[in-house]
């Protein structure tokens, strides 16, 4: 099974995944996932919501957020919107990824309410839910630049070095062709989630710091 990355999936209450992963990868309730970000807190991402099985670095990115046809969001929603660091703090991803979640709520968006305040409901593609998604563009939290391919050129060179760092401090996972995200090499881990959780957050700040370059 593949798991979003850890930083960025959802990391404790908040999220996943797209913790697609990342990084800050992790399945959050509202936002996942994150560098390479199964369990997202900081995006509460929505990847919690059921999409945490790939670790992806630009994990805390929900599926609920404005896409353009390039797959990116659309650029005019970009200004104004909050900008996480590759060393935002748990509480700091939380606190943008729950405002973007709450805009969604109060808008008119379905959320999984079972696992959570923050949890989007990804699945929800209604006329309703596309529009509170275009009202609340301007809350949906920039990526940080690291871990941005279209702003990162050393971006591939980074997330090979993450997941040599992983495997070295014992999360012994396989990166995607793609190096969009990973999956366990093995469904047995020596390392705790919590311990997991640490090794997958160094690692991020390791790799996509620039220490390497």
């Amino acid at each position: 099974m593949s798991h979003p990355h850890l930083p960025h999936r959802a990391l404790g209450a908040a999220a996943a995944v797209v913790c697609a992963v990342l990084l800050t990868g992790c399945g959050g309730s509202a936002g996942g996932t994150g560098a390479a970000s199964g369990k997202q807190s900081g995006a509460q991402s929505g990847q919690q919501s059921g999409e945490q099985d790939v670790a992806s670095v630009a994990t805390g990115t929900p599926s609920a957020a404005p896409r353009s046809s390039s797959g990116t969001p659309a650029a005019d929603s970009e200004q104004g919107r909050p900008q996480l660091r590759l060393d935002s703090s748990d509480a700091e991803r939380d606190r943008y990824w729950n405002a973007y979640a709450t805009c969604l709520k109060d808008h008119g968006h379905k959320m999984l309410l079972e696992r959570g305040p923050y949890s989007i409901d990804q699945n929800d593609n209604s006329p309703t839910a596309k529009a509170a998604q275009k009202t609340c563009a301007g809350k949906l939290p920039l990526q940080p630049p690291e871990l941005d391919r279209d702003r990162n050129p050393h971006y591939d060179d980074d997330y090979r070095a993450y997941i040599k760092c992983l495997n070295s401090h014992g999360l012994k996972v396989v990166a995607l062709a793609d190096n969009s995200g990973w999956t366990f090499a093995s469904s047995e881990q020596a390392l705790s989630e919590d311990e997991q959780t640490k090794v997958d957050k160094n690692c991020t700040m390791e790799a996509f710091g620039g220490k390497n370059r």
